[in-house]
């Protein structure tokens, strides 16, 4: 098989936690929608030009959510260029890029190659070593710069791991210790938003995992691999109950905490993220239905 392919594949199982936080583009006006787009195209520019051609693979709609609300956040001036790609090779496209890309794009380097890291534990398959050590070479920059964010990231998957080892049975435990890890990436600096944004982060991080974990509960019980609702197999009703209590309480608190920023820039965009984009795709998982409005 061709040595992309591999790694592609690679790239698909190691971040497939990955893309729950979405918008629904129904929802948005053109406009919207054009700068949502614009910053994710910059944000996958910027992973070429300044971490190589293979860290776009790793790119997902989850990061920039976090670009969207820090530019929000602390207004930070964009700069906009239209330019063409390989997607839309035909037609310019609005592309968005601020000192925030800088940092989402080294949070999605340390997020992705500790995550590659992780799948060896797991598996250990030739595309799996492929796509690390293929990775590994883009590490140096992004760590260099945040080495304490780095090392944290590194040391949740490791306990997150641990946890999985253990075959733990509370969601609570495994959903807590990857919502820590988002909750450190959403801060940006030690500030009056700080709280604020950890709590964002960490709820997030809670619906990220038990959200896949209720996705992946048929396949990993079909290949043995661990899963925190396995003792749900047969009891689908109670868990689907379980878990939407459980994602409700936690985009509650994700919400609470974006209106306390009082936001004022992108305000509809982010809005439109988590009251209808993510609520429909959680919802839409749920019940097994079609995501035809979700992008």
């Amino acid at each position: 098989m061709n040595k992309k392919i591999y790694i592609l594949r690679a790239f698909k199982k190691g971040m497939a936690m990955f893309g729950y936080i979405r918008i629904n583009k129904m929802d948005l006006t053109f406009r919207e929608f054009d700068y949502y787009k614009g910053y994710y195209c910059g944000l996958c520019k910027y992973l070429k030009e300044n971490h190589g051609e293979i860290s776009r693979l790793s790119l997902n709609y989850d990061i920039t959510f976090l670009i969207l609300i820090l530019t929000a956040l602390y207004k930070v001036k964009p700069t906009i260029t239209y330019e063409r790609c390989m997607a839309n090779p035909l037609k310019k496209k609005m592309r968005i890029v601020n000192e925030i890309t800088e940092y989402a794009a080294s949070m999605n380097i340390l997020l992705s190659y500790y995550k590659l890291e992780d799948n060896l534990y797991d598996d250990r398959g030739i595309k799996d070593k492929l796509a690390y050590n293929l990775y590994k070479t883009k590490l140096k920059g992004a760590y260099e710069k945040y080495p304490e964010k780095a090392e944290y990231i590194k040391g949740q998957l490791q306990n997150l791991r641990k946890l999985e080892g253990e075959k733990s049975k509370s969601i609570d435990r495994v959903s807590n210790t990857f919502g820590n890890l988002m909750g450190e990436i959403f801060v940006l600096k030690h500030d009056q938003y700080e709280e604020n944004l950890r709590m964002i982060g960490f709820n997030l991080g809670k619906y990220i995992y038990i959200l896949d974990a209720y996705e992946d509960l048929d396949e990993d019980y079909k290949k043995g691999r661990y899963n925190p609702f396995i003792d749900y197999i047969d009891k689908r009703e109670e868990l689907k109950n379980k878990v939407d209590r459980l994602i409700s309480m936690s985009l509650g608190i994700v919400a609470k905490n974006i209106e306390d920023l009082n936001l004022e820039f992108y305000k509809s965009i982010i809005d439109n993220i988590i009251y209808s984009g993510v609520y429909l795709r959680y919802k839409n998982i749920l019940e097994k239905g079609c995501e035809s409005n979700v992008q």
